[in-house]
């Protein structure tokens, strides 16, 4: 007997077949998470050169485009060699910043760092007297104290620890070495993506139309368009937030006159960049080693940083980002929490516009579903404006 499928019957057979795949493939997924994590890790160290490629292009993007567009739009040249002179434009102006950066920041972080090694054991030592200080003063019982740290030679072995961890420094050749091959190659492949963007674009619109249906396929491009605006916006608007940031606490420390003002004020501006939860991470440090040298400039240090932080998560961050993410707060602190329990450090950075994308398109679909049913989000503004079920007699 010859069974006849009509379209209708294979669309479903295909649907069907699909979700059967989809799911099981999430299931082993999460069933083997660390066999895929691995996975993951060694595809993205492989490919980690044209990543990176990726991600300096798309920051160089606007100004490449601007380069362009006002800066050569109206000169008798070729469009091919406009391109030309403004990929290659953009590139040296963003690692001329980058490099102009460094080689005023390295130098006095280097001069901060070697200064604070030195000096660790004499703080060490003389936070350690103003600990039997206070034990002496206030008759404590040094046994339970001995019992909650270990023993007291905690802070020599943390002095140690330090000591030992400089020589491993020379350990580190081989991966500064492959970082910096990474980064030239990174370098070259975004020039190369810079140069051949709308070729690119083109191939990869190409591939979409010619894998999905028609909608599908635009849809995919909507996605990705909404998901480079998002992007886009968070990382340079977040760049800004953390500059500012890290100036600040720069000025503030030197105004209290807290020690390693420069070195702490980078490390607070860096882990800016993570959202919610950065200023307070780089606040760890310093809190930690203005303890040991004066505790009371770590009280300062730490009542600073919370000031700091509510500045910028009141009046910076909104000032600057706006509602560009379009995420409430809460779903920021979700993001946060969700992308670093599984990425780490990175993944409480990328989590944030990721979870902005998929809360964008989310809100599409609703308001795309509310419209067929003649409804939009205003309706539930008043309970009473919504229909509610007949009950049935």
């Amino acid at each position: 007997m010859k069974l006849h499928f009509d379209d209708s019957m294979k669309k479903k057979i295909i649907t069907y077949v699909s979700v059967a795949v989809i799911t099981i493939i999430i299931f082993f997924s999460f069933y083997n998470m660390q066999a895929l994590k691995g996975f993951l890790s060694s595809l993205i160290s492989l490919l980690s050169p044209f990543i990176l490629g990726f991600g300096i292009a798309f920051l160089l993007n606007k100004p490449m485009m601007f380069i362009e567009t006002k800066l050569l739009g109206n000169l008798n040249i070729k469009q091919g060699h406009k391109r030309t002179i403004a990929a290659i434009s953009a590139l040296i102006i963003g690692i001329a910043a980058v490099t102009l950066f460094f080689c005023l920041l390295i130098p006095q972080l280097v001069s901060s760092v070697i200064s604070l090694v030195d000096s660790f054991p004499k703080y060490v030592k003389d936070f350690q007297v103003f600990l039997d200080e206070i034990i002496a003063e206030n008759n404590l019982d040094i046994t339970e104290i001995q019992q909650f740290f270990g023993d007291r030679d905690i802070f020599n072995r943390l002095t140690q620890i330090v000591t030992d961890a400089l020589p491993q420094m020379a350990r580190m050749s081989y991966s500064f070495m492959n970082t910096l091959l990474n980064l030239v190659l990174g370098i070259m492949s975004a020039l190369y993506m810079m140069l051949d963007k709308e070729k690119l674009c083109r191939h990869l619109r190409i591939a979409v139309y010619a894998i999905f249906p028609k909608d599908t396929a635009g849809y995919l491009l909507h996605i990705s368009e909404t998901s480079a605006n998002i992007f886009n916006n968070f990382i340079i608007g977040k760049a800004i937030d953390s500059c500012i940031i890290g100036i600040l606490c720069y000025i503030g420390m030197s105004i209290l006159q807290l020690p390693y003002a420069l070195l702490l004020a980078v490390i607070v501006g860096i882990t800016n960049m993570i959202p919610v939860f950065g200023p307070f991470i780089g606040a760890v440090p310093g809190i930690f080693l203005l303890l040991i040298i004066h505790p009371i400039d770590a009280v300062y240090f730490a009542v600073f940083i919370l000031l700091l932080q509510q500045f910028d998560g009141n009046i910076l961050g909104p000032l600057i980002l706006g509602d560009k993410l379009g995420l409430p707060s809460l779903w920021i602190l979700f993001a946060v929490c969700v992308g670093g329990g599984i990425f780490g450090v990175i993944g409480m950075f990328i989590g944030v516009p990721l979870f902005a994308v998929i809360y964008t398109l989310l809100k599409e679909f609703f308001a795309y579903r509310l419209k067929q049913k003649n409804m939009d989000f205003q309706d539930f503004n008043d309970p009473q404006n919504v229909e509610k079920p007949t009950e049935s007699a």
